[in-house]
């Protein structure tokens, strides 16, 4: 076992498999802030979840939606409410109810790929995990790295809060 932040323990175990504790928490050590690693539980079924990334009804429960043909190879991009396109991608790999994993590019010249985004969705039978990983193509520096991390539990956050509310 090793430690990584406050409340946070990362392992290895003895078949070379890590994780990290507790539910929420992120990987952070000695490596450059360029990759991030998330999971939460959710007690909804890898269905439900999806839905709150491809349904546009449920989708707009957190403030905008996607505009896809949720196909490999094709467009994702995210609109807010307020009509402002935020992030531009590509859809690298998808399995629905099992895994979405898509680039991000920079939003002002849709040129450079800023991050690769990957969700998995673990099927524990009474709930799922949400894994989510976010590699990105650049150091950030610490502050920043704070601030994403902070917005990727808001966000987990609120795709358990959907999901689970769709649930009952």
């Amino acid at each position: 076992y090793q430690r990584i932040s406050a409340g946070c323990i990362f392992y290895t175990d003895r078949q070379n498999r890590t994780g990290i504790y507790p539910k929420v928490c992120e990987r952070i050590d000695t490596m450059p802030n360029t990759l991030i690693k998330k999971f939460i539980t959710i007690t909804a079924t890898p269905h439900d979840i999806w839905r709150v990334f491809t349904e546009p009804k449920v989708t707009m429960l957190m403030g905008g939606h996607y505009i896809s043909s949720w196909k490999k190879g094709e467009s994702l991009q995210w609109k807010g409410d307020d009509g402002k396109l935020y992030s531009y991608g590509i859809i690298l790999e998808l399995e629905p109810d099992k895994l979405l994993k898509h680039s991000l590019y920079d939003i002002k010249t849709k040129e450079r790929i800023t991050s690769t985004i990957t969700y998995r969705f673990e099927d524990m039978g009474k709930y799922t995990i949400l894994h989510a990983e976010e590699e990105l193509a650049f150091d950030m520096r610490d502050d920043q790295f704070e601030e994403a991390l902070e917005g990727w539990d808001m966000a987990l956050d609120t795709v358990k809060e959907i999901a689970e509310r769709k649930n009952k």
